[in-house]
């Protein structure tokens, strides 16, 4: 093979889905359309302009408020330095702290939503979007007071929707206003709300991001929330991931901050992995968020990605998305597909399986030279419940026996036939006494390979199938998904493990049901053992 992938394979593309909600940057993933809400939470399309009637829409809110506005900059407690930046502006002077400064006083005075919002993209239009970016990085260091003008020394939540709008403009305009924006911006750096909120504008300044992932917000800081968004909006470098140091927390999964995962996927990149499955691992997500969450992983253009969707196939979500991956990527699918049947992981018998359907229906891809196979028993040396005349079920196309791990009979020269294997399979759908002398007839290990394979397929019969056909190291390798699966709040699925562990009943099995009696990871699990124990 290759030691390179074709380049269409080292490319993240985003779906429409994970599109929406997206906080654009520049050189980044192109928006969805944005409809009526979609724009009153800032989302922007490429051809958009400022509202050109804005400006004298925010001129008229100065007016309304102009007795309230210099009483406040007469007042005694009024910072004199904010007062002569605003008493500037008022003057005419280009000067975004004085614009910040009147904004603040009238939003405070109008209570609405919309304030800070007209007075944006009246910066926008009248004076430029270098200008607006500027003041709604000083807006964020200027106490929101009704009585005077003062400076903060915490963070200010300013209007997520002005922000987001503006960031989204300079994604999408000219190269020359995007530097001139870039550079007005440096100067209005000097507190660290107004760098989190200039590295959020202008996410392509990595150091100016890398500076705030190494003095983030924290919790003790007002607005830590919005704070935090806005930085994980920013982060576009490893680097920044290392020294943020942070998690995804559930506070992270809200209607509001859905496409952040993607936002941080768009700048970032195949990086992003660990950050995503760590959530993925940990938390319990809404159910749909937790369907893009698995698909923008599936759609990382790295093997690590790959390996992570690989080792977690059986969850919800997770197979479709893979098999998905397969086709988007498929020289990376046959390459590591390869390498992992041939460890020792515990993927490896799902890769074994999945690497054959995967060659078959790429035939132009080349793969590791298939093991040679053990030949088929005779007829008459096989268990009469896998040869007698019966009706099989219809069968996944992953149960085709090709793709599936042979099952030796005890003595180890010979293998179950195709008809067989298929008759087995069908049997472990609904699991009973019937198995019994399969597995008195069969070599344990090589039907527990069988049984692990079709479990990690995800369909849901083949967990109770693994108490008929598993042995002590299923019982360990299904211990210790049990954690997992009562942290994601699928305690069910770890009580049929528990039972399937029972089934088992080896020694080891035994003594693995007697350590989840004693330290399991809840009340429920840990009294199945118990209540399983001989």
């Amino acid at each position: 093979m290759d030691d390179h992938y074709p380049p269409a394979e080292e490319v993240l593309t985003l779906s429409d889905p994970l599109r929406r909600d997206l906080h654009l940057r520049r050189g980044g993933a192109l928006p969805m359309k944005p409809g009526v809400f979609d724009r009153a939470m800032g989302e922007v399309a490429p051809d958009d302009t400022a509202d050109p009637g804005a400006p004298d829409a925010a001129a008229k809110l100065a007016d309304k408020h102009s007795g309230h506005i210099e009483a406040v900059l007469s007042a005694a407690a009024s910072d004199p330095a904010l007062v002569a930046h605003a008493r500037a502006y008022l003057d005419g002077a280009d000067d975004p702290t004085g614009a910040a400064a009147i904004a603040s006083i009238v939003d405070r005075a109008q209570h609405s939503d919309q304030t800070p919002r007209t007075f944006t993209d009246g910066w926008i239009a009248s004076r430029g979007l270098a200008f607006a970016a500027c003041a709604l990085t000083e807006l964020s260091d200027i106490a929101s007071s009704a009585e005077d003008l003062r400076p903060l020394n915490f963070l200010r939540q300013i209007d997520p929707a002005s922000l987001r709008r503006v960031r989204g403009l300079l994604a999408l305009c000219p190269e020359e206003e995007y530097e001139r924006a870039v550079e007005r911006l440096a100067a209005h750096r000097g507190t660290r709300s107004r760098r989190l909120i200039a590295s959020y504008l202008v996410p392509t300044r990595h150091d100016w991001a890398e500076e705030c992932c190494a003095d983030p917000p924290l919790t003790e800081w007002g607005s830590n929330a919005f704070y935090r968004e806005r930085l994980w909006a920013s982060v576009s470098t490893p680097r920044h991931l290392e020294l943020l140091g942070w998690r995804l927390e559930e506070s992270d999964f809200t209607p509001f901050t859905f496409g952040i995962r993607a936002t941080m996927a768009d700048g970032v990149g195949p990086a992003i992995a660990p950050v995503l499955v760590d959530a993925w691992d940990r938390i319990r997500i809404y159910k749909p968020w937790r369907e893009r969450l698995v698909e923008l992983i599936s759609l990382l253009p790295s093997d690590e990605a790959f390996k992570l969707l690989l080792e977690r196939y059986e969850r919800e979500f997770a197979r479709e998305r893979l098999l998905a991956a397969m086709e988007h990527f498929p020289v990376r699918a046959a390459r590591v597909l390869s390498a992992v049947a041939a460890s020792d992981s515990t993927s490896a018998l799902l890769a074994a399986a999945l690497l054959p359907m995967h060659l078959k229906a790429h035939p132009e891809l080349r793969g590791p030279d298939p093991a040679p196979r053990i030949p088929d028993a005779p007829g008459e040396d096989l268990p009469a419940v896998l040869t007698a005349p019966g009706r099989a079920p219809r069968l996944p196309a992953y149960a085709d026996p090709d793709f599936l791990p042979q099952v030796l009979l005890k003595d180890g020269g010979r293998a179950l036939p195709a008809a067989a294997t298929r008759r087995l399979v069908a049997l472990a759908k609904k699991p009973d006494e019937r198995l019994d002398a399969v597995r008195d007839a069969c070599d344990r290990r090589s039907l527990a390979d069988l049984g692990w394979t079709l479990f990690l397929h995800g369909d849901a019969w083949a967990l109770p199938a693994l108490g008929q056909l598993g042995d002590g190291r299923t019982a360990r390798d299904l211990a210790a998904l049990i954690p997992g699966w009562v942290a994601r709040g699928t305690r069910a699925r770890a009580i049929k493990a528990v039972d399937a562990i029972a089934r088992i009943g080896t020694e080891e099995a035994l003594k693995t049901l007697e350590e989840l009696a004693q330290t399991g990871p809840d009340h429920a699990v840990r009294d199945a053992a118990a209540r399983a124990l001989p």
